[in-house]
């Protein structure tokens, strides 16, 4: 087994560097490993949006429904096992006083997900007819064959989540890609096999996920435990329980907020209904990729090491680093909703066309969701992670409210536009308690007028209603053309210039670090 990539640094430390050092090589450390983090994440992006005419070709709407509810059932058996067990992880591995205790909670948090993974895909294999006679009744025979290869590929994943996280926190961005980029190579190509090739359908794209996870696992795992060893940690499994549990829970409720209207949609609408608003879901998954994910990878170990400076010098940076994850995520978010509508009519089959109004609104959910994220630090330092569960659990009380009332007689839409709003009242419920635990001023009037930008730019292009693909594309590079002005013309405008100048000097950064470790 060969050892993924390493980092982009010459040298580098094997465990976290010190308070000092980390203060000081911050900025710029920062920055090279987003953009790493977020290269891997625009390739992988480009290589689904390059497949998506073909998918769209060999898979059917209801297809996409199959795949989005094997998905829900996949992480109902994560709930109540496992979800909650890696979220302290990294806060425990950076409070730890020596590698040993370092390495003792890598290990016990692999052999605890292992574990409770195998016990989720025991039960799934013997239970895999009466699952599929619940979520897939309009897959017909194949349905327990189906719940059998997620149940799979379900304990495989521990195999990769782990390893990967450690490469993570180990500050290894380029050995991270590597390895998802690896990953999703050989997935697509047993994808052209056997969904092209061989016609399977959704049982394909489910088998090549399972061998993909299988190999890339078979790698990364010999690797981390080579260099951490096997070594179970009582202390380690208290905390991660401790913080973990009221996650597991809140997991629970933020799965309700992401997929519970699936099921009301699949019974008022059918399944046909889910795969469309599966599909304008994925570039809400796209817009995090692009933008939340890849900043938080590398945001946040360093966010929490700035935990422990004055605090004049700790909420300038969180208040500056807000202002860059908006400016990314709205930036993204208003391209791909501008472009949308072009983008499936020329890159899908005419059977997904009426995915494209839903995904505006999506986006706009997502970007609630990026600043939860940002604004939870509070709970996360103090470690009352029991209030991120309180935010969560209101607002699953208020969509599930908002399912029953706006999808029957909107469908889609009306699915969307809960979404939307309970992900405003989450956001809103963090940041009253993060705030109240430890506060930071986080200044968002700027982060407001930059989500205003965009909504007037897209909501005038609803308003324009353009005809023709011709039309789509004028209107929209003239709305994308005004929204940039706005924002240069903004005092925010200034963070915008910074960031696009420093991508080339990162790129040849890159390049050079790169060139070096060969």
């Amino acid at each position: 087994m060969s050892m993924p990539a390493g980092d982009a640094r010459a040298t580098e430390p094997d465990g976290p560097v010190s308070a000092t050092a980390a203060s000081e090589e911050r900025p710029r450390g920062f920055a090279r490993e987003a953009f790493i983090y977020g290269l891997g994440v625009v390739i992988s992006r480009i290589v689904s949006f390059l497949m998506l005419p073909i998918y769209t070709r060999y898979l059917t709407p209801a297809d996409y429904g199959v795949l989005q509810l094997l998905q829900i059932t996949i992480d109902v058996t994560a709930i109540v096992l496992s979800a909650g067990l890696m979220t302290g992880v990294m806060r425990f591995y950076l409070k730890a006083g020596s590698e040993t205790e370092r390495n003792a909670v890598i290990s016990t948090a692999f052999l605890l997900l292992t574990v409770s993974n195998a016990i989720g895909t025991a039960v799934l294999l013997l239970a895999a007819p009466r699952v599929a006679a619940i979520v897939l009744s309009g897959a017909g025979a194949e349905g327990p064959l189906l719940v059998r290869i997620v149940a799979v590929t379900f304990t495989l994943e521990a195999f990769v989540a782990v390893p990967l996280l450690l490469l993570q926190v180990l500050r290894k961005p380029v050995g991270y890609t590597t390895a998802s980029l690896s990953k999703l190579g050989l997935q697509l190509g047993l994808n052209i096999l056997l969904v092209i090739g061989l016609g399977w359908g959704a049982r394909g794209v489910l088998v090549g996920t399972l061998i993909s996870t299988a190999a890339l696992g078979c790698v990364l795992t010999p690797w981390m435990l080579r260099r951490t060893g096997m070594r179970f940690s009582r202390p380690a499994l208290r905390d991660l329980r401790r913080f973990g549990v009221p996650y597991q829970i809140a997991t629970a409720g933020t799965f309700l907020l992401t997929f519970g209207d699936r099921f009301f949609l699949e019974a008022s609408h059918g399944l046909a209904a889910v795969g469309l608003y599966g599909l304008a879901y994925q570039f809400g998954f796209l817009l995090a990729g692009l933008g939340a994910q890849p900043y938080f990878r590398a945001w946040t170990p360093q966010r929490l090491g700035l935990a422990m400076e004055p605090r004049g010098v700790r909420d300038a940076a969180y208040a500056r680093s807000l202002l860059h994850l908006s400016l990314i995520q709205i930036t993204l978010a208003v391209g791909i909703g501008l472009f949308i509508r072009p983008v499936l009519g020329v890159m899908s089959a005419p059977d997904f066309h009426a995915a494209a109004p839903l995904v505006p609104v999506i986006l706009a959910a997502f970007v609630f969701q990026a600043w939860t994220d940002a604004v939870a630090l509070g709970i996360e330092v103090s470690e009352q992670t029991r209030y991120a569960t309180f935010a969560i659990w209101l607002s699953v009380f208020l969509i599930l409210v908002l399912y029953a009332l706006l999808i029957p007689p909107f469908g889609g839409m009306g699915a969307a536009a809960a979404t939307l709003i309970a992900s405003i009242v989450r956001f809103a419920l963090t940041w009253h308690w993060s705030h109240r635990l430890w506060p930071i001023a986080w200044r968002f009037a700027p982060n407001l007028r930059l989500a205003g930008y965009g909504v007037a730019c897209v909501g005038a292009l609803v308003l324009l209603d353009p005809t023709g693909l011709a039309g789509a594309i004028v209107a929209a590079c003239a709305l994308g053309l005004a929204y940039v002005v706005a924002v240069l013309l903004d005092p925010l405008g200034a963070d915008a210039r910074e960031l696009l100048a420093a991508v080339p000097a990162r790129l040849r950064r890159l390049v050079v670090a790169t060139s070096s470790r060969r």
